[in-house]
């Protein structure tokens, strides 16, 4: 499992999606077992703090740059 925490003003996207070449049966799995936590650490003016913990094999992606 990797934890990654973002900061995303309302509005803002946080893309998961599975890593190149990973398995899917292997992701699936993984899913089932541990499945993926996502937690509002904080809240600051206008900005949230999110944590994402989820398995190494999904990319965890801000939205400008899924857009780049």
């Amino acid at each position: 499992m990797s934890y990654l925490v973002l900061t995303r003003k309302a509005g803002e996207k946080i893309t998961l999606r599975a890593q190149p070449g990973t398995d899917p049966e292997d992701l699936l799995a993984q899913l089932m077992l541990d499945g993926i936590t996502v937690t509002v650490q904080g809240i600051k003016g206008s900005r949230a703090h999110i944590g994402v913990e989820a398995p190494l094999d999904l990319q965890i992606l801000r939205g400008e740059l899924e857009e780049a």
